[in-house]
């Protein structure tokens, strides 16, 4: 198995240009294109995409970096390409691409996902109650 993973970091900053290489661990071997791992980069931890395996880098061994973890499920290889071509062919970054063909959440890390999600409730006031309890009501706005 390659010892080296093309990762590319699910970051928001258009300026970054990857994928990067990072050195395999043991642990972490048998991963293939798609996986979902916890890198660091930047001096902070994100999650990141394998998007291709190799057998060495241009980057000097002890400059690689390991993942840190696996975050779960991979992304199918066949959608890492979709995604690859989608940032290709609409000019916008894989890490964008890549957000559209991953499971819901694929970007958080497992800190992440101790907090829960914000979510959006809606609720009926007394007005929009009496409009409904009388159709007719609707009518004459």
């Amino acid at each position: 198995m390659p010892p080296i993973a093309r990762i590319e970091p699910l970051t928001t900053a258009r300026a970054v240009r990857g994928p990067f290489d990072y050195r395999l661990p043991a642990a972490l071997a048998g991963v293939e294109v798609g996986a979902r791992l916890l890198v660091p980069f930047g001096g902070r931890e994100v999650p990141g995409v394998v998007v291709g395996l190799a057998e060495r880098s241009e980057v000097p061994d002890e400059r690689l970096a390991e993942p840190r973890a696996s975050l779960g499920p991979a992304i199918p290889g066949d959608l890492v390409a979709l995604a690859a071509w989608l940032a290709d062919e609409y000019c916008s970054t894989p890490a964008r691409a890549l957000a559209l063909v991953a499971p819901p959440g694929a970007g958080r890390t497992a800190r992440d996902a101790a907090r829960p999600l914000r979510a959006l409730v809606a609720e009926l006031r007394p007005p929009g109650r009496a409009v409904l309890a009388d159709p007719a009501a609707r009518l004459t706005s």
